[in-house]
């Protein structure tokens, strides 16, 4: 075969999805040049060299730009790849019509001697596990051995990004913008409530309670009131766990402002291919990793015989996201030269008891609801009471 940039090579010869939608794009049947498949979807060779070399460019970089190089031991600190390395053995972009991928390899992307590492060589492995491990550290420390004084720094502790407060910072300096959601007026929250002997099912009973009658939760310690909630009845009922026959009751609550609140609720999907067009080298390789372990590690259940220690890392985050003073670059504007400051209302997250079911976790206590909706109180809810309902348990399904 003459090699020609005017080669055509086609669907088959690849992998990876990304680059096979790329061919289709061109909607051009014909004969491939490479795997020699029939009447298939083609493009250039030519065009799919330059669609391939921007992917690269998402992940990888000249280790000329950015590692040392040491005459003296004859090559770069780190080790490098070519091109070819890259394509065959990292992305494994070619598909099984293929006998030998290197000619097409070849054709698709000369070999100019570039010694590729992958970008920020120096910075944490790929896959969030250097902060998967800080965060069971933290989660280990504050459980066992440094609770109350977790945040207090010495000056070399200052500067370690891997100390506790440093930690937690880098999250929420990490959520910001990218988990940060609202919750707008007219949309409904429920709460329900277990209905004992002597229970007044009113307003009073069915908000947040006093601080005093508060017992140690997910995101809050026993003497924090907050207003634990979800978007569904049936999600409600199965956090409160009743038994065969117990009664609930499920108050709605319809929302009154504009509510700012952590998303942990969030799917990350699979990784993306670096030939898709919204692969980011941070989110993909860093973030995304981190936060699929990280919103599972919040949700996972706690059983009513687990230790209530295993609440703390969940309530010392919660808190640090209460007081943690976000700041939105969005509303920058010409005439003004510093972000707004802006407090964050809430947690949403999984529910552990019910699969699909969404919970949210309010940092307000028992002012953040009103029964009547032109008070003049600074409430974020309005208690509905002639939507009260009440259920009683029939039956309980395990799924495993």
């Amino acid at each position: 075969m003459n090699v020609s940039e005017n080669n055509l090579c086609c669907v088959s010869c690849f992998s990876d999805p990304e680059i096979q939608c790329f061919i289709k794009q061109s909607a051009n049947l014909n004969d491939c040049d490479y795997c020699q498949s029939k009447n298939v979807y083609v493009r250039e060779v030519s065009e799919v060299g330059d669609f391939i070399r921007i992917g690269i460019s998402r992940r990888y970089e000249d280790a000329a730009n950015s590692v040392s190089y040491e005459s003296a031991e004859g090559g770069y600190q780190l080790s490098t790849k070519d091109v070819y390395n890259i394509l065959i053995h990292e992305e494994q972009i070619f598909g099984e019509a293929l006998d030998d991928p290197y000619p097409l390899a070849k054709d698709l992307i000369q070999n100019d001697g570039t010694p590729y590492v992958r970008r920020d060589p120096y910075g944490p492995e790929s896959g969030g596990y250097e902060k998967i491990k800080t965060w069971n550290e933290f989660c280990e420390l504050v459980k066992r051995k440094q609770r109350y004084t977790v945040f207090l720094q010495s000056e070399d502790e200052y500067l370690d990004e891997e100390h506790p407060s440093n930690f937690l910072q880098k999250i929420a300096e990490s959520i910001n913008g990218r988990l940060i959601d609202y919750i707008r007026p007219g949309e409904k929250i429920y709460r329900a409530r277990l209905i004992t002997e002597g229970t007044v099912l009113d307003h009073k009973n069915l908000t947040s309670p006093p601080d005093e009658k508060t017992k140690n939760c997910r995101m809050s310690p026993a003497g924090v009131s907050f207003f634990y909630g979800g978007f569904d009845e049936a999600t409600c009922i199965a956090e409160v766990r009743p038994g065969i026959r117990e009664s609930v009751a499920v108050a709605e609550f319809e929302v009154l402002k504009d509510l700012c609140i952590v998303d942990l609720s969030i799917e990350f999907s699979g990784p993306l291919s670096i030939f898709n067009e919204s692969y980011t080298f941070e989110y993909e390789e860093y973030f995304k990793p981190f936060f699929s372990h990280f919103v599972s590690d919040i949700a996972k259940p706690i059983r009513i015989a687990d230790s209530e220690i295993d609440y703390i890392p969940t309530q010392i985050f919660s808190e640090f996201i209460r007081v943690y003073q976000f700041k939105d670059w969005n509303n920058i504007s010409n005439s003004i030269q510093q972000p707004t400051n802006y407090k964050i209302g809430g947690i949403k997250f999984k529910s552990s008891l019910k699969k699909g079911g969404i919970n949210i976790v309010l940092f307000k206590g028992p002012e953040i609801s009103t029964e009547h909706k032109d008070s003049n109180s600074d409430a974020w809810l309005l208690y509905k009471g002639e939507r009260l309902k009440k259920h009683v348990i029939t039956e309980i399904k395990v799924i495993y």
